[in-house]
C-alpha cells in the first residue's frame, strides 16, 4: 500500500508540501491548478489509507498532517533485508563472474479458480497443507510433515524425526483473505535471495474461489530459479491444493 501511494508523483508532491507544515484540503488544491479538487481529494484518500497522512477536522476545515512513521518503518525493514541478503551472499564462495547468477529482482503473478468456498480454501491452505503438499517439493527425503502456522511470526516449514527446514515466515495475515510470507533462499536452492510472497483469496461465486499469488525474489538469483519460479507455484496449487479441494469437501 505504501509503495502504491508513493508511486504517483502528485502524491509525492503533496507529501513534500505537508513536510513543511499541515495544510487544509483547500490549500493543497490551490497548489495543483491542473487538478480538480475532487482529484486532489482522491490522492489524499490514497495517502490516508496508506497511513502516510493523518486528518484532523476543525469546523469545516480538514487539516492534513504528514505521518512519517510508516516510511521510516519501511526503510528500516528494507535495510534489515539488505543486511540479511549480504550475509547470505557472503556465505557462498562462488566467483559470481563465473556463474549464471546476478543481483536482480524477479516477480511472478499467478491465479487460478478453485471450486470450493473461500473459508474452505483458507482452511486447506493453512490447517491442512500437509494433506495436499507434494512431497517432491520437500528438500529432505526424510521429511514427514509440512506445516504452515497461520499467525504473525508463524513458520512455513518441513520437518522429520531428525531434520527440518524453514521455508518462510508469516509477516502478514488477514484471515481468510490473505497471507504474506517472507522467505530466504540459500545458494543450493537458487539464491542467495530473499522472497516476499502474497497469497490472496477472493470469492468468485458462492462455491468457487479465485486464488491469486504474487512472489517477488530479490538477490543473486540463478537463471534456473527465474525460469522455474512460476512453474513451481503453478504445480503447488494446481497439482496440489486445487485437486485436493475439488475432490474432498
Amino acid at each position: 500500500m505504501i509503495w502504491k501511494a508513493l508511486a504517483d508523483p502528485t502524491r509525492r508532491n503533496i507529501l513534500n508540501l505537508l513536510k513543511k507544515a499541515p495544510h487544509t484540503t483547500g490549500e493543497i488544491s490551490l497548489q495543483f491548478s491542473d487538478l480538480s479538487r475532487f482529484a486532489v481529494m482522491k490522492h489524499l484518500g490514497v495517502l490516508e489509507k496508506a497511513n502516510l497522512i493523518t486528518v484532523k477536522r476543525e469546523g469545516k476545515y480538514r487539516w492534513n498532517h504528514l505521518n512519517t512513521k510508516p516510511i521510516q518503518q519501511t526503510y528500516e525493514q528494507w535495510v534489515s533485508n539488505l543486511v540479511q541478503l549480504r550475509m547470505l551472499a557472503e556465505q557462498t564462495t562462488d566467483d559470481m563472474s563465473q556463474t549464471d547468477k546476478m543481483i536482480t529482482t524477479t516477480t511472478v503473478f499467478f491465479e487460478t479458480k478453485i471450486n470450493n468456498e473461500k473459508v474452505r480454501v483458507w482452511k486447506a491452505l493453512t490447517e491442512e497443507i500437509d494433506q495436499w503438499w507434494q512431497r517432491d517439493f520437500n528438500q529432505n527425503p526424510k521429511t514427514t510433515d509440512f506445516i504452515l502456522e497461520s499467525k504473525l511470526g508463524g513458520l512455513m516449514y518441513e520437518r522429520g524425526k531428525d531434520n527440518g527446514l524453514v521455508w518462510a515466515t508469516v509477516i502478514g495475515l488477514d484471515a481468510p483473505n490473505s497471507i504474506r510470507l517472507k522467505g530466504h533462499l540459500s545458494p543450493e536452492h537458487g539464491g542467495p535471495a530473499i522472497s516476499f510472497s502474497k497469497i490472496e483469496l477472493e470469492e468468485h461465486s458462492k462455491k468457487s474461489t479465485r486464488l491469486k499469488l504474487s512472489d517477488t525474489v530479490f538477490g543473486s538469483i540463478s537463471q534456473a530459479l527465474q525460469s522455474d519460479l512460476l512453474k513451481t507455484w503453478k504445480a503447488i496449487f494446481e497439482q496440489g491444493l486445487k485437486p485436493y479441494l475439488e475432490q474432498v469437501s
